[in-house]
């Protein structure tokens, strides 16, 4: 991660374009320029995101079935990053709480930021998540990183939904 120095008048208009708390400075521009990543020919402009794998998984007698949460969690930030490891990256990077980071590549991250975070590796991805947290810091986990992946509302409020359906 690079510091780089602003102008105040910039800082607001970034600050003034938030849509949520805790929304980073690089998501905010990454949304207002719509870029996704660097490659070697310049900018590459971002594609929507294909949630198609993510409904169908919110949707189906597997994940509906499942009575632990804390699986249903993991299935959705694996899904997630198979949609579009690059975008998961770039919000996972920013997805913290004020004294704990709740994604990383390795467990000590997450175990230096809490005494019990209980670390999950996310199932095919190079991701560990803290599962000691409770379903509504689950939920904004989730719906942080999705908002930040630029995932439609719609979906984030079905994905939600089915997340804590019985």
């Amino acid at each position: 991660m690079k510091t780089i120095e602003i102008d105040d008048e910039l800082y607001q208009y970034i600050a003034s374009k938030t849509e949520h708390i805790g929304e980073s400075a690089s998501t905010i521009l990454r949304r207002l320029l719509a870029v996704d990543m660097k490659s070697e020919t310049g900018v590459v402009v971002s594609q929507p995101l294909d949630s198609s794998a993510l409904i169908t998984l919110v949707n189906s007698d597997d994940f509906l079935s499942e009575k632990k949460l804390v699986n249903r969690f993991l299935s959705i930030l694996s899904t997630l990053y198979l949609c579009n490891q690059s975008l998961f990256s770039v919000a996972a990077a920013s997805l913290h709480g004020s004294k704990r980071r709740y994604l990383a590549k390795d467990e000590q991250t997450l175990l230096r930021s809490g005494n019990n975070t209980k670390p999950k590796q996310i199932p095919s991805t190079p991701y560990m998540v803290i599962t000691n947290s409770n379903t509504a810091r689950k939920i904004y986990i989730i719906e942080l990183l999705m908002r930040n992946m630029q995932i439609s509302e719609q979906i984030i409020d079905l994905v939600k939904k089915q997340f804590i359906a019985k």
